[in-house]
Formats: C-alpha cells, sequence, structure tokens
C-alpha cells in the first residue's frame, strides 16, 4: 500500500485459524498483523474477531465494494443458460463448500422447498468439492455447475429467483450484496457478518434447515413485500463501491504520514 511511513494490512476474516478444513494461515501472518502500524478489516465482525481472536489493537474497518457488472445485471441469455444446463427458475448458492458454509442445513433444506416450489432448482456453484457433491449428488432439483467463468457470473446471479447464503461465519458476504446490486433477493443466515452487510434488505434466517425453508418459501413468491425488499437491497448495494472503499484504505494511509 501507499503508505510510505508504516505498515498496513488488510485482514478479511480469521477463518484460517478458526476452521481446520480451510487453508492454514501463513506462519507469519499473526505476528505481522500485531506488529503492523494499522490493521484494516473488512467488516465490524472481522474486525471484532481480530480483536479477540488475534489481538490487534484499534483495528480500522473499511468494508469491501461490488464490482459494477452486478450492478443491474442482465440474465444469462438463452444460449448461454442452454450451454450451463440452467433450468428456468433457481435458487443460487455460490461459493466454497467448507464446514463455515453449513450446506448441510441447505441439503437438509432443499427438498422440503422443491416440494413446495416444484418449479424451482438449486444450482450450486463454485469449485467441486467432496463434500458438495456428497451432499447434492442425486438429490432430485439440484444441479451442480462447478466453476463459471467470471463474465458470466453477473448474468447467472441475476437470473436466480433467490440467492440463498447459509453460512456460519463469513468475514464479509459478498454473495449478498452482489446479488441485492443485481435486483435478485437474498435469503442469508443471521450469522457473522452477515446482518452488518444485508441490513434490513434481505431476508435473514436462523442457520438451520427450518430457517432455510422458511425464507426461501418467502422469497419465491410474487409478492409486494418480496419486491419491497428487492428494491431495498438495490439501494443497500449503491454504499458499497470500490471508489468508497479505496478512499476509505487511502484515509487510513494518509494518517500515517
Amino acid at each position: 500500500p501507499p503508505a510510505p511511513n508504516g505498515d498496513v494490512i488488510t485482514l478479511h476474516d480469521v477463518v484460517a485459524w478458526r476452521f481446520p478444513d480451510e487453508s492454514a494461515p501463513v506462519a507469519a501472518a499473526e505476528e505481522e498483523a500485531r506488529r503492523a502500524d494499522a490493521v484494516i478489516c473488512v467488516s465490524e465482525f472481522s474486525a471484532n474477531e481480530a480483536v479477540d481472536f488475534l489481538g490487534i489493537r484499534d483495528p480500522y474497518v473499511v468494508h469491501n465494494g461490488i464490482d459494477d457488472a452486478f450492478f443491474d445485471a442482465t440474465p444469462l441469455s438463452a444460449s448461454d443458460r442452454g450451454a450451463l444446463g440452467l433450468p428456468a427458475r433457481y435458487v443460487l448458492h455460490a461459493g466454497g463448500a467448507s464446514s463455515r458454509k453449513n450446506l448441510p442445513a441447505l441439503a437438509e433444506a432443499w427438498p422440503i422447498v422443491h416440494r413446495n416450489r416444484p418449479d424451482l432448482e438449486l444450482v450450486l456453484s463454485g469449485p467441486p468439492h467432496p463434500t458438495r457433491t456428497a451432499l447434492f449428488r442425486g438429490m432430485p432439483g439440484t444441479r451442480m455447475l462447478g466453476r463459471v467463468a467470471d463474465a458470466l457470473v453477473p448474468g447467472l446471479v441475476a437470473g436466480a429467483a433467490a440467492v440463498v447464503v447459509p453460512s456460519l461465519y463469513e468475514g464479509f458476504g459478498l454473495p449478498v450484496l452482489e446479488a441485492m446490486a443485481a435486483n435478485v433477493p437474498v435469503v442469508a443466515a443471521r450469522t457473522s457478518s452477515l446482518p452488518e452487510v444485508a441490513g434490513d434488505a434481505a431476508l435473514l434466517v436462523e442457520p438451520t434447515a427450518a430457517g432455510v425453508v422458511e425464507g426461501l418459501l418467502a422469497v419465491t413468491v410474487d409478492d409486494p413485500a418480496v419486491r419491497a425488499l428487492v428494491a431495498a437491497g438495490r439501494a443497500r448495494a449503491t454504499g458499497f463501491t470500490w471508489d468508497a472503499s479505496a478512499r476509505a484504505h487511502a484515509r487510513v494511509w494518509r494518517s500515517l504520514e
């Protein structure tokens, strides 16, 4: 970072220390974070984790931004949908499959949702992972896409009937905001940083199968309340830009001059 008079680092989360199935932390990272002149965290939640878990003093909070491509993104074309094997209507889960992503709760919830919404499929995108495969292979009404080309992701999000983020732990939770920017309703777990990021513009639920079922059934209907939630999400997303994030970072760098 352009802070010639100090050492500034950004800490996104402490999952490497908290979860054994995540990548192990870099050996020197903890000491480096404690020694830094300033530590920037991407959420109040992550800042509190940095204080409590790593002993960081007085971290700054600078939220991440959203790629402009997600704002009012156009759903994928029929040809792109066909190439990916996408159904006409789907709920999207995008991301990893480590334990903190809470995919077992989603796997328990989906058959109930699918019985009530048989026109919906659950689409899971993300790098291949044995946990995801074991949970969802052969489950009716589900489709695993694997990795999706970056250029197609905004359209994939925009075409969803809903985006679900059932995670037990997120340092920021970017898929929530990407869906909001794309005018898609979001069901997110009431955990970690997700309420901070979503505010009152997503349907926050308990991170259980019952909570996921309740949330998805609520947002996958044509209802004024759902349309209002989508509008609130789109408005909230405008507050999370990379320009604002860069300016906030610059203020921290200048404070060390």
